[in-house]
């Protein structure tokens, strides 16, 4: 990772007190940075200082003025697909007009660089692996339309104001911080790996939806990121502009794809337990398959993942059995 050209910076973190940007608030404050981190959901992290508010009250404006970030991380944002789809105004209204209101705070503020959290569902039902960054947009969720939306936007922005903007397009964020300090909290989950490290915990039996999809082994294949090498993706996109180097836009993932059941098998190795999982009927909107093509992110902001499957698996295992103790 490349180290960041100005320290004691100011850098406002929206969504803050969730997954990915908790991480990187952490990562951010080991920097040397001062974070500040503006989320409705009252999180004490050290080292940082919040204000509990949605992004889209008017009272943004007032803490950007005060603040004076050069930066902003955009992270606040409703993020579940399905739930995108039976309330589509929901998602528009969140994460649609609330960045349109933060971008207009950072204008009048004078911010210099946006680094906004997007997605690999711009993409849509992808069909093009490994997938690069000139792969064509075509969204099928209302999720992924914002995100891809808030992208267009941030063009617009630029070329209206100057405002800069990095765009990083995550694939399947997991895992948990090495330290076991953060990690994934959403309840009930939504995301196959802690749901899988929950089963166990429980001794339930795991449901694979959909063996009959064209992978190597039937079930459906993701690029799996670890939720620290994201963050640290973050803190080379922040060097990256403050190096004063143009808007762009950079895959987040592993540059590798696993199927459901190598990560049943790498929760079996990893925990040495035996694993009950039974298949059940595909469900509605699940692609077959995603795989980031990362290096252009590697090759342009020296970014690089250091923790493959097994250490996903292990660190959101031991997260979660931590969480159970608790």
């Amino acid at each position: 990772m490349k180290s960041t050209s100005k320290k004691l910076q100011t850098i406002l973190v929206t969504g803050g007190s969730g997954y990915i940007g908790g991480m990187v608030c952490l990562l951010l404050v080991k920097a040397g940075f001062n974070v500040i981190n503006v989320d409705k959901v009252q999180k004490e992290i050290p080292g940082v200082k919040q204000y509990v508010i949605d992004v889209g009250n008017s009272e943004i404006l007032n803490i950007i003025a005060s603040n004076k970030p050069s930066s902003i991380m955009h992270f606040a944002a409703d993020h579940e697909v399905r739930k995108s789809i039976k309330k589509p105004d929901e998602f528009y209204a969140n994460n649609v007009i609330n960045t349109i209101k933060l971008l207009n705070a950072s204008i009048k503020c004078n911010v210099e660089n946006i680094i906004f959290s997007s997605t690999s569902a711009v993409y849509g039902n992808i069909k093009s692996f490994p997938t690069t960054e000139e792969t064509s947009k075509f969204p099928i969720s209302p999720y992924g339309k914002s995100k891809s939306i808030i992208e267009d936007l941030l063009e617009d922005y630029e070329n209206a104001y100057g405002l800069k903007h990095v765009v990083l397009r995550y694939f399947n964020a997991a895992g948990a911080s090495p330290d076991l300090i953060h990690g994934y909290t959403q309840d009930p989950a939504s995301h196959i790996i802690p749901i899988v490290a929950q089963k166990i915990l429980s001794d339930e039996t795991i449901e694979v939806f959909g063996n009959d999809f064209d992978t190597k082994d039937g079930t459906p294949e993701r690029d799996y990121i670890h939720v620290y090498d994201i963050a640290t993706a973050h803190l080379a996109a922040l060097a990256y502009l403050n190096d004063g180097m143009e808007s762009d836009v950079f895959n987040i993932g592993a540059n590798h794809s696993n199927s459901v059941l190598e990560v049943i098998d790498a929760f079996r190795k990893v925990t040495k337990k035996e694993i009950s999982y039974q298949f059940a009927k595909r469900r509605p909107g699940d692609a077959s398959k995603t795989w980031a093509d990362s290096k252009k992110a590697k090759k342009i902001l020296k970014w690089k993942p250091i923790y493959n499957l097994d250490d996903i698996v292990k660190h959101a295992f031991l997260w979660e059995e931590q969480k159970k103790k608790n």
